[in-house]
């Protein structure tokens, strides 16, 4: 073969790859600005973005082509399956395309979020989303970092190299992790003029098909959310990739987890529901009038968000006669039945995220109506007249949850959003969202806070967090570690002036109590069904399914209190309770070590205290479970199976967690203070202390739970002495290191504020003693 520098692929990609490479200097030897290795963390990439070269700029240059090249690794054996790269001439093509397209051909959809979710709007990131929607694997994460910081990693064993052989290095890396997953030889010209291929024979597909198959690319409401989303753009296009990227723009990162699943897996996976889609005339195709709703908010860049969204890649291969275009009958029958007789023909090829409105909608309204049958008009009756004040943060939550306008007129709930980029200085996150509530437990800013025992909820910037708050003058100040807060809206220092500090009389239902709310919901469907033992042939063969709790280290001891009397009680006074079995699990921090064993459970119900989470299902387990037990056909089980579908079973979701949490309340006729009431937590808090990269890599958690450091035991006897010294009966105290920041998180748990407070200086005093003896040790 020729030189690789003259290959197609190793031209195209230099110079994006130049372009994008972080700050450096060049004196002796390069020096590149930041010397850290950039991690791939639970949510992905996360950095400050400046528009000049920066760590940011070169983890989205990377991201974008290794997601270019998960697609062209889950697409490019499908289109050799039916033969479709083997053609020399347009015409030859096009003839094989009307022989193929009554095909049942399944093409692959992948996805790659840009949002830092909670984090400050200065900041952005990253997350790639595989084919079954979820976050990619842990090799994948390993090939990704070792990409994104092979400029550091080459240099280090080669210091006198150029920014050539830097440059080079990347390419390789590239060209070697393309190899290893496809085979392919990507320095090939042939391979790579077969991407830009397989990139035309998808979109063409994509047009005739109901489902599509493309990358689909979106982010919330942070300005830089554009910029970034060009670069991943830039990145595709140096692998021939064009016309199969779908530039959603805004969208919730949980909606994003569900339309990758729902468009791979829709025939695949029985817990996604196809009635919506088999529906007379139902399209999931953009459309010329998606983004009128941005003209009711105070947007920036809209015009370009609109350019970005319908744009479309100009190529002499898309011209053609449009009547031959027809539907293509694609699955169990899914047509689409829309005639393409305009111009915009090339938003049939991309799906908006209208669908995933639809599909909760269609689920809420099975599920509210089966209620009511099944249980004498209940939520008719329950869902009494109530205003609900929704913090969307700024973030996307504040364009999209007006989709679901609908339900809330059905739960009989006004919603008033506050925090919704409705003026020129709204920003993201500032002053307010789920992580502000919960991290400093205030209220945020836009709030009245005249309303006392008045229902509040709360999301977070990419909409995946949800918390429920309250103002109660009767409170005991048992949460209150902060003091008045300084911000400049008039409306929230009036209040203080007039109304004493009402942060004080916050109170929040955290991740553990939704938990309790969802799960005292699926005990009562449970406690509805009846089992007659005589028609069981035998029970012996009946193993019990898993209710499973999955939850971390940062839960409150209250919580876990509460659940075993749960678990006591209904084992004691609930039949069926004797086929099933209530666990309660604690895994390592990380949203996607909670996913993993929710996944693996039959009934699996997690959420951080930061309110991420929801709740998945295993329906296969379930049916064979109630098939065994004779009740498959019991009106109660099937509620619960409604019930448990109803939550999106990719990731966790804001606004469709707060549909549930609402419907919850009517069915269990629950109030605010009622729900809280469930247990009252002990007063805890965490806090932060900077920590060099060396020292936090001798801190060892345990690596399933993380309630103790295995190393270093000395420092660990030290935590256990204070503990014990300040409140031997209630108190708790763990550290660990950041998975994304050079910290160490200490947390602590008390039965007063004033003793938490006291755990936390002191442990903070001996690692600060730790930090500076090993700081010694290195010199």
């Amino acid at each position: 073969m020729r030189n690789i520098k003259e290959s197609l692929f190793y031209v195209k990609i230099k110079p994006c790859i130049e372009k994008y490479l972080p700050n450096y200097t060049i004196e002796e030897n390069i020096k590149f600005e930041s010397t850290f290795e950039f991690t791939y963390g639970n949510s992905g990439f996360r950095d400050k973005y400046e528009t000049k070269s920066c760590d940011l700029l070169n983890a989205l240059n990377k991201s974008g082509i290794f997601i270019g090249l998960l697609f062209i690794k889950y697409n490019y054996e499908i289109s050799k399956k039916y033969k479709l790269l083997d053609f020399n001439s347009l015409d030859e093509k096009k003839e094989y395309f009307n022989l193929q397209s009554a095909e049942n051909i399944k093409w692959n959809n992948v996805g790659i979020i840009i949002t830092a979710s909670h984090n400050p709007h200065n900041e952005n990131g990253v997350k790639i989303l595989d084919y079954k929607g979820r976050q990619i694997n842990e090799e994948y994460e390993y090939y990704l970092m070792d990409l994104v910081n092979r400029h550091l990693r080459y240099l280090e064993k080669n210091k006198k190299c150029t920014i050539d052989d830097i440059v080079d290095n990347i390419i390789d890396c590239i060209a070697h992790i393309f190899e290893k997953e496809t085979g392919l030889n990507i320095f090939d010209n042939y391979v790579f003029n077969n991407i830009k291929k397989l990139d035309d024979i998808i979109y063409k597909c994509n047009i005739h098909n109901t489902l599509k198959a493309n990358i689909c690319i979106g982010f919330d409401t942070r300005s830089s959310g554009l910029p970034l989303n060009n670069i991943i753009i830039e990145s595709l296009n140096c692998l021939n990739i064009y016309k199969c990227i779908n530039n959603m723009c805004y969208i919730t990162t949980p909606c994003m987890h569900f339309i990758i699943n729902f468009l791979n897996n829709i025939f695949d996976d029985n817990k996604i529901n196809t009635n919506i889609l088999t529906s007379n005339n139902y399209s999931i195709h953009k459309k010329k009038n998606d983004l009128e709703y941005l003209k009711k908010f105070k947007l920036k860049n809209n015009n370009l968000i609109k350019n970005l969204y319908y744009f479309k890649y100009s190529d002499n291969t898309l011209s053609g006669d449009l009547n031959k275009l027809h539907a293509v009958n694609i699955n169990k029958e899914i047509l689409n039945n829309n005639l393409y007789q305009d111009n915009d023909v090339h938003l049939y090829a991309y799906n908006s995220d209208k669908f995933y409105f639809d599909y909760f909608i269609y689920l809420f309204e099975d599920l509210y109506d089966y209620l009511n049958k099944t249980y004498n008009e209940v939520l008719t009756n329950n869902c009494k007249e109530e205003k609900i004040y929704v913090d969307c943060s700024n973030g996307v939550a504040s364009l999209k949850i007006d989709n679901f306008k609908n339900i809330f007129n059905i739960l009989n709930k006004k919603i008033i959003k506050i925090n919704y980029i409705n003026d020129e200085d709204s920003i993201l996150n500032f002053n307010c969202g789920s992580e502000y509530v919960y991290s400093k437990k205030k209220v945020p800013i836009n709030s009245p806070l005249e309303e006392i025992n008045c229902k509040f909820c709360t999301f977070d910037g990419d909409a995946d967090r949800i918390l429920y708050f309250f103002l109660d003058n009767d409170k005991n100040d048992y949460n209150n570690f902060t003091n008045n807060p300084n911000v400049k809206n008039t409306l929230i220092n009036n209040s203080f002036n007039e109304n004493k500090n009402k942060d004080n009389n916050i109170v929040i239902l955290d991740g553990p109590k939704i938990i309790c709310l969802f799960l005292n919901c699926i005990i009562k469907m449970l406690s509805h069904i009846k089992i007659n033992k005589e028609e069981l042939i035998s029970e012996k063969n009946i193993e019990k399914i898993d209710i499973n709790i999955i939850q971390t280290a940062y839960v409150n001891t209250s919580f876990i209190n509460y659940l075993n009397n749960m678990k006591k009680k209904v084992s004691e006074e609930i039949d069926i309770f004797q086929y099933i079995n209530i666990n309660i699990i604690c895994t390592k921090t990380g949203i996607k070590y909670l996913d993993n064993v929710a996944r693996k459970s039959s009934i699996g119900i997690f959420f951080e205290p930061n309110g991420h989470g929801t709740i998945y299902a295993d329906i296969n387990q379930l049916n064979e479970w109630s098939t065994k037990l004779c009740i498959n056909k019991d009106t109660s089980f099937i509620a619960l199976k409604k019930y448990l579908l109803f939550f999106n079973q990719t990731a966790g979701d804001a606004i469709v967690d707060f549909i549930a949490i609402e419907l919850t309340l009517s069915y269990l006729n629950l109030n605010i203070k009622q729900w809280d009431n469930f247990y009252k937590p002990y007063p805890s808090l965490y806090i932060n202390i900077m920590c060099p990269k060396y020292i936090l890599q001798k801190l060892k958690p345990h690596p399933q739970h993380e309630h103790y450091l295995i190393e270093p035991k000395c420092l660990q006897r030290k935590i256990d002495e204070i503990v014990n010294e300040v409140d031997s009966k209630n108190a708790r105290c763990f550290i660990r290191p950041s998975g994304t920041e050079n910290l160490i998180r200490i947390f602590a748990e008390a039965e007063t504020s004033k003793k938490v407070n006291e755990i936390l200086e002191k442990v903070k005093e001996i690692i600060s003693q730790y930090l500076k003896e090993n700081q010694k040790l290195s010199e």
